[in-house]
């Protein structure tokens, strides 16, 4: 037997409750473990400590399990009855009579297990503290994100434009970060039933506040909008008509760092460490150089031109570490959210943010460098302010110290972009693989972290997914059929829906080509990115967390077919997810479908053939 294959903890991802009355046990094994049993119930069943112990708990079969690159997964749910839980396991090995107990303090045989019963240290779980519980809005669940860089997406009030506003530029014109193109957020407004006729029901906005540059990710002014997208009764506007559309909105909250012209930071550049504000920051080295000098006096025309390697020569003070930066962007000092005061700052303007405009959550920039104390006390604020505040993080690894409850509902989940972008790009990697990667992605966190991880494809820091397909369209749109059922709540990048293209950061910022939609040029793809919302939204299966790859069929792996099952909690509906990404034509009636499956939606699927880069949905009752 495997042992150094197996591992469980009676915390995080492998121990944890699931509601109030549901505890979820997984635990990891090597291949070579053919049945797994839990004995659990009651720790103070059968005596209490000091007296004869005659403990002996419930034993069930583990059957739900996953399949990882190196290990197996197994997850149960059980319901304590008094709340608290001590368990163990019975590992059974295959193709022989090997049996062993594993416990917190290790490995016995049954012998061993029999003899030395009263002396061995069972896992426990303590208490199911409802205060402990990882809790998360349920509205996240059934939600389809639409991003949007407002400067990109709809010029709605040609009065506020910047002085160097560029004309609206065509979708196959490349664009750069110091380019203006005056989007503003009452071209969001004007766009509120384009995108509520897609299905779209959640609005995730980048920063809108006062700065200096395109991306406003280097913000000078927390409390106020930046003129050139409009005012703080704007952004109400835009919030309220967004709510009756029934979309719910997220603001970006560039919190780990600051920009140049954040007057905090101007005080401590030009008074030192005579600053009041001196602890706002992380200065290690005093004087650092300010290159004041070469910073053009008028702020309404700085840009991203101004702060190149010219004015700050290669992150100079960075690079030297005379003081912390967002990477190596000397314009961007790092605010310290360590000081309680900075927290107060920021916490002061998250709320504002909630009673001026009524937001519905954040969405956090380079949140792993924010101290976890300012996380926890956002959650509790923002909490306190809007029962069901939503909030993510962009953290691009494994996340879990932020997702125990206290700190983020949910990350942007680069992990399953990766995953399923990998696939694709590369035409080595196998299904088996594949499902191997995904399942990885949802065994990091728990159940109710899974179903609101915020999962995208492509965004504004990434090439669009068009572009790094290399304009395959049928590849985006099996990613966008299998990114809409799984579990999470799915977020589409503006334009993506028509595949606009673009390269790497800068150039994936391109202007929306609202002229080609209302002529009606894309009626194709609105076509099946509105279908597939619809599906997802009408079907609870696609959305739930219950699902598996079937992989029992030598058609799937010779022709790299990708078969995702999807059930509904009570088993009373399936989904399946038909992937042909091989190159020959796979018959449907070779795949393991349920009886009296019907096709419900397709693409290059063709009476009983299957298309290489075509998909199909079947729903069974």
């Amino acid at each position: 037997m495997n042992f150094s294959a197996v591992e469980h903890y009676a915390f995080d991802n492998y121990c944890y409750p699931l509601d109030d009355n549901r505890l979820v046990i997984n635990i990891k094994t090597g291949f070579d473990i053919e049945r797994l049993f839990l004995i659990y119930g009651d720790p103070f069943k059968g005596g209490l400590n000091g007296s004869v112990w005659k403990w002996a708990g419930r034993r069930v079969e583990i059957t739900e399990k996953k399949e990882l690159e190196h290990h197996l997964w197994w997850t149960i749910r059980v319901e304590p009855e008094l709340k608290r839980c001590k368990y163990h396991f019975e590992l059974h090995e295959a193709g022989s009579s090997n049996i062993c107990y594993y416990l917190e303090d290790g490995f016995y045989t049954p012998d061993e297990f029999a003899r030395l019963k009263g002396t061995i240290t069972y896992f426990i779980f303590p208490w199911m503290n409802k205060a402990d519980i990882i809790r998360v809005p349920e509205w996240v669940k059934n939600t389809v994100w639409y991003q949007i860089f407002p400067d990109r997406f709809c010029n709605g009030d040609a009065s506020i434009n910047p002085p160097d506003v560029c004309a609206w530029a065509s979708p196959y014109t490349a664009v750069r970060n110091e380019q203006r193109y005056g989007g503003d957020l009452r071209g969001i407004i004007h766009k509120l039933d384009y995108l509520s006729d897609l299905g779209i029901n959640g609005l995730y906005i980048t920063p809108v506040n006062i700065s200096p540059s395109v991306h406003k990710y280097d913000t000078a002014d927390y409390m106020n909008i930046d003129p050139a997208f409009g005012s703080a009764k704007t952004m109400r506007e835009l919030c309220d008509a967004a709510h009756k559309k029934g979309i719910r909105v997220i603001l970006d909250g560039v919190f780990n760092h600051s920009g140049w012209d954040f007057k905090p930071w101007q005080d401590v550049v030009q008074r030192g460490m005579n600053s009041e504000y001196r602890d706002w920051f992380i200065v290690h080295e005093w004087p650092f150089d300010t290159a004041a000098e070469n910073k053009e006096e008028n702020a309404a025309t700085f840009s991203e031109k101004t702060v190149s390697k010219k004015t700050f020569p290669a992150g100079t003070n960075a690079e030297k570490r005379k003081y912390m930066t967002f990477a190596y962007v000397d314009s961007m000092p790092k605010l310290n959210t360590n000081n309680p005061e900075v927290c107060d700052y920021l916490l002061d303007v998250c709320e504002k943010w909630v009673r001026d405009y009524d937001i519905d959550g954040l969405r956090l920039d380079v949140a792993n460098e924010i101290s976890h104390e300012f996380c926890r006390r956002l959650q509790k604020r923002m909490r306190d302010l809007k029962s069901d505040f939503y909030i993510t993080g962009e953290i691009w690894h494994n996340a879990l110290p932020w997702l125990r409850g206290d700190e983020f509902d949910s990350v942007m989940n680069y992990q399953l972009t990766h995953a399923v972008c990998g696939f694709w790009l590369n035409p080595d990697r196998s299904v088996k693989h594949f499902e191997h990667d995904i399942n990885r992605c949802f065994t990091l966190y728990a159940e109710q972290t899974a179903s609101v991880l915020f999962n995208l494809l492509d965004s504004h820091d990434t090439a669009r997914l068009i572009t790094k397909n290399s304009g395959d369209r049928y590849k985006t749109w099996q990613q966008y059929a299998l990114l809409f059922t799984l579990s999470g709540s799915p977020c589409i990048y503006y334009g993506t829906e028509v595949l606009l293209e673009g390269e790497e950061d800068p150039d994936c910022r391109r202007c929306m080509p609202w002229d080609k939609i209302e002529a009606g040029d894309y009626g194709e793809e609105l076509h099946i990115i509105k279908t597939l919302i619809s599906l997802r939204r009408k079907n609870r299966a696609m959305s739930g967390p219950r699902y598996r790859f079937i992989t029992d069929s030598q058609t799937y792996a010779e022709n790299r077919v990708v078969h995702l099952q999807k059930t509904d909690d009570e088993g009373l509906q399936t989904v399946d997810l038909l992937l042909n990404c091989g190159t020959l034509t796979v018959l449907i009636n070779e795949c393991t479908l349920p009886e009296k499956a019907e096709n419900v939606f397709s693409l290059l699927c063709q009476d009983n053939r299957l298309l290489p880069g075509g998909f199909a949905f079947f729903k069974a009752e």
